[in-house]
């Protein structure tokens, strides 16, 4: 990247104006019977009501088709079992070896994080409509800036890196893919509120226009959403809207044109730079201590806001163009802007400090309160296509996925009294001692891939696969960070071939087994170069093999899944930060295994019962240690209730003991959540509303307060000074819900 590119960017980038989508490359894309998505079997387990209905579903469950161990979590669970406002974190967390998603600040509050069989974010896919998304510095996510759950269809966690055709930044650790709703055939307004602990209101509404026939069966679907809340956490209060526009367009019998576009804009309160505090300050703030009142404090909260708005925008056109070909090509656009404003200082009780108020001058009285601006926006621009045959031996698969970004990031150092400049940094010449990182980023990908799923027999289905990776990395800094006050320009390739062997044998109609061989491959993020030499920073990508085994039984009454698995990390990047030349570079790996199952059970009288649970194992090949934030087990238990107008559900989940280090030091004990949801449900209620649902959620009904996150402050050992996140008290939303 040019400098005068980035410093156009730059200049778009803090001008941080949300995306409004204009207009896309039109594209064409697979017939409508090849959509990734049918291969997934929503079906539900349960007896059937006095109406006809089903009266259980399961929460989560594999599909008869599966090739790698899923959790498929249906939206009639997480709508009535989930808080309102709760993101994809939480709505993941159901599925076996999957932890995390427990926000601190309340459900779906703050951001929360997953982690899956040991995989952190940044490990593993996030897709929205099969499109990946993340940050353009390292295939991290922020749960809450993108997809509220109001526009959420269905989640499925994939438990491995897939077929070839899989896409995204990191298929090494597995995907979490979220689905959009889809429009309905008949005209209909559906509006909700929400309202309930610590002053959380959220009220949306959905349109759909129904089949419209003088457009050609066209469907437009509407959904806005407003969410405001103080918070549990002090001080940290939050605001959030999204708007989201589906739209279907049939071209003749066999083609499809879908346009889509989300518009998120949210503001929250919190101290930029805290990892938590300290069990000592915990007893003298509280566990929910998050910002102060206080204009003399550092954690002033008018000293700690952070504005993002974001996009996502695609065009999609599936075709089948006859013979048994099929072409579907997906082109899209994401947006991210991040304004964060922070004081220096995360620790509770710090006050005023020093500032240096010119270029290489001395500090002052400490009267000022020294902070920061930090700024993180990118684009992105993607196409993926892919083309099909049907043949009498199985079904070809072949296409390409392309994808370019542009990416800004910077944080400059200043006096939040009067927003004069604080020369902090070090001094180098030519370099303004305010800044302590800025930086020009971008990436291209071109990942081809072909695969075949040949019907061995009537039973037995065979897919191997290839999928080519060629990762082109580019850094252009004036400053690259605060170890390498120095511009930098940085360009790198990655390339990987990556095979893929997969099949699933169907035992009988309610049952079949899965195996799978897969690699992953993961790239560095720009993170790896910050260093003063980093021009001797030599690495290569760091690489999963995966071997997994899998059952999976579906019949009237009962789903039941179980799987292994066995997953070799290698090349994992590593630093030795005592040498004074301290690069990354490749050294060692993981050893990931593990058993995980789920089943649920419909008990009849609109009872079913659903459990699950994983013994995981991920532990580093050279030291022997677990490494650090992976549970040694996980497991869920969920008593579901659907019949004659009422749902309710007690749902129960638990994470075994991990370590917050690499070095089996300072350990987090297992904690649990247990959250009741209550709702009814009237027919007709009168005024012209087909249905009326009143609902109530108790989430953390048990009151538990345990740690859910830890940093360790120092090398050797747990001391007073660590620093811990603990579960939200218990809170309620109640809700009323109109269908129109």
């Amino acid at each position: 990247m040019q400098r005068a590119k980035v410093n156009r960017f730059k200049q778009k980038c803090t001008q941080a104006k949300p995306f409004v989508l204009a207009a896309v490359s039109l594209s064409l894309i697979t017939p409508l019977n090849l959509h990734a998505e049918t291969a997934t079997d929503l079906g539900t387990v349960g007896t059937q009501g006095g109406n006809g209905t089903v009266s259980a579903v399961a929460p989560a469950q594999a599909s008869l088709q599966a090739t790698q161990p899923q959790a498929v979590i249906d939206r009639t669970f997480f709508e009535d079992a989930k808080s309102p406002v709760a993101d994809f974190t939480a709505i993941a967390v159901i599925a076996p070896g999957v932890s995390g998603g427990i926000s601190a600040n309340g459900p779906g509050l703050s951001e929360a994080k997953n982690t899956i069989r040991g995989f952190k974010d940044g490990e593993y896919n996030v897709t929205y409509d099969d499109i990946p998304f993340g940050d353009t510095n390292g295939p991290t996510h922020h749960s809450t800036a993108y997809f509220p759950a109001s526009i959420i269809d269905h989640v499925t966690v994939e438990r491995g890196p897939g077929n070839a055709s899989t896409i995204g930044q990191a298929t090494f650790g597995g995907s979490v893919n979220l689905y959009s709703l889809v429009p309905s055939n008949d005209f209909g307004v559906s509006t909700f509120y929400s309202q309930g602990s610590w002053n959380t209101q959220v009220a949306g509404v959905t349109i759909n226009s129904g089949s419209l026939a003088d457009l050609g069966d066209s469907k437009l679907m509407v959904t806005a959403l407003d969410m405001s809340s103080d918070g549990y956490l002090t001080n940290s209060s939050l605001g959030s809207k999204n708007l989201t526009f589906k739209y279907e367009q049939p071209i003749g019998s066999k083609t499809l044109l879908t346009l889509f576009s989300s518009n998120n804009s949210n503001y929250y309160y919190q101290s930029d730079g805290s990892k938590g505090i300290t069990d000592a300050q915990a007893a003298i703030y509280g566990k929910n201590f998050g910002l102060s009142s206080d204009p003399s404090k550092a954690l002033y909260y008018g000293y700690g806001r952070v504005a993002k708005s974001t996009a996502l925008d695609y065009i999609r056109l599936q075709s089948d163009v006859g013979s048994g070909w099929g072409i579907d090509n997906t082109s899209y656009y994401v947006w991210y802007g991040n304004n964060t404003l922070s004081a220096d200082s995360s620790v509770p009780g710090d006050g005023l400090g020093s500032v240096i108020n010119t270029q290489g001058g001395s500090k002052g009285p400490a009267t000022q309160m020294p902070g920061y601006i930090k700024i993180n926006s990118y684009s992105i621009y993607g196409d993926v296509v892919r083309i099909t045959k049907q043949t009498d031996p199985g079904l070809f698969r072949m296409g390409l996925w392309f994808e370019t970004t542009d990416t800004f990031r910077s944080r400059y150092d200043y006096n939040l009294f009067g927003m004069t400049p604080n020369y902090k940094e070090k001094n180098v010449a030519g370099i303004g001692s305010n800044i302590l990182y800025d930086q020009g980023s971008s990436w291209k990908n071109y990942q081809p891939f072909a695969e075949f799923e040949w019907a061995a027999t009537d039973n037995l289905k065979v897919t191997p696969g290839i999928k080519l990776m060629k990762w082109q990395q580019s850094i252009d800094a004036a400053v690259l960070d605060k170890s390498a006050r120095q511009p930098a320009n940085i360009d790198n390739e990655f390339n990987a071939t990556l095979p893929f062997l997969t099949l699933n044998y169907k035992i009988d109609k309610t049952s079949s087994v899965y195996a799978q061989y897969a690699q992953g491959m993961l790239v560095p993020d720009i993170s790896y170069y910050y260093s003063p030499s980093f021009n001797k920073t030599n690495i290569t990508p760091q690489t999963s093999t995966n071997y997994q085994v899998g059952y999976v039984h579906k019949s009237s009454n009962i789903t039941f899944d179980a799987d292994v698995y066995y997953i070799d990390f290698a090349n994992k990047l590593t630093q030795d930060l005592t040498s004074v030349d301290p690069v990354y570079y490749n050294g060692g790996g993981v050893i990931y295994k593990g058993i995980e199952g789920q089943v649920a059970y419909a008990v009849g009288n609109g009872f079913s019962l659903y459990t699950n649970g994983s013994i995981n194992s991920a532990k580093n090949r050279d030291s022997g240690f677990v490494i650090a934030n992976a549970p040694e087990t996980t497991a869920a238990l969920a008593l579901l209730y659907k019949e004659s107008g009422i749902s309710s559900s007690l749902v129960y989940k638990y994470v075994g003991k991990q370590f917050a280090d690499a070095s089996e030091l300072l350990a987090i004990n297992p904690y649990s959540t247990l959250d009741y949801s209550i709702g009814y449900t009237f027919k007709s209620p009168g005024l012209g509303v087909k249905s009326m649902k009143v609902n109530l959620g108790i989430y953390n009904l048990l009151n538990h307060t345990d740690v859910i996150t830890a940093s360790m402050t120092s090398k050797t050992g747990p001391s007073a000074a660590d620093l811990y996140t603990w579960q939200p008290e218990r809170s309620f939303m109640a809700t009323v819900k109109l269908d129109f």
